[in-house]
């Protein structure tokens, strides 16, 4: 003898009810457009002077990336280094690199004195240095 039971839910009973559906629609719609902003990465903001010609990225071989961000920090192999270590540490890539002589594409921020600038170049020529390009963001308009 088989033991049937009675089905006493029923799946759909009238309107399709549209609130919830929606509620995480728009929850997971949010979170998909705006998650890159939510959590930002490591590391600063630098607003590049417009003008000149900007190395592409790709371009970059060869160029040791020395950033100064608004505060005067200055980052070298994305860290925070004192003029005392940048002097080391770009002595050392320098050397590492052999007979290719040495550039330095310095990105500074608009906010940065032109006497930070030129402590800079003047510290990366005095290693042996033959080139600092400074970067910008591409030609004034």
């Amino acid at each position: 003898m088989a033991i049937r039971f009675q089905r006493t839910t029923r799946l759909i009973r009238g309107q399709f009810d549209l609130a919830p559906f929606m509620c995480v629609t728009f929850a997971l719609l949010f979170f998909m457009l705006f998650g890159g902003y939510l959590v930002l990465p490591k590391g600063t903001i630098l607003t590049l002077p417009s003008g000149g010609s900007p190395l592409k990225p790709w371009a970059l071989g060869g160029y040791f990336v020395i950033a100064i961000d608004a505060h005067d920090r200055i980052y070298f192999e994305n860290q925070i280094v004192e003029p005392a270590v940048l002097r080391q540490r770009l002595a050392a890539r320098v050397a590492s690199v052999g007979s290719v002589p040495g550039r330095v594409y310095l990105q500074a921020d608009r906010g940065v004195r032109l006497e930070k600038l030129v402590e800079i170049e003047e510290l990366a020529k005095s290693i042996g240095v033959k080139e600092v390009v400074l970067g910008a963001i591409g030609p004034a308009k």
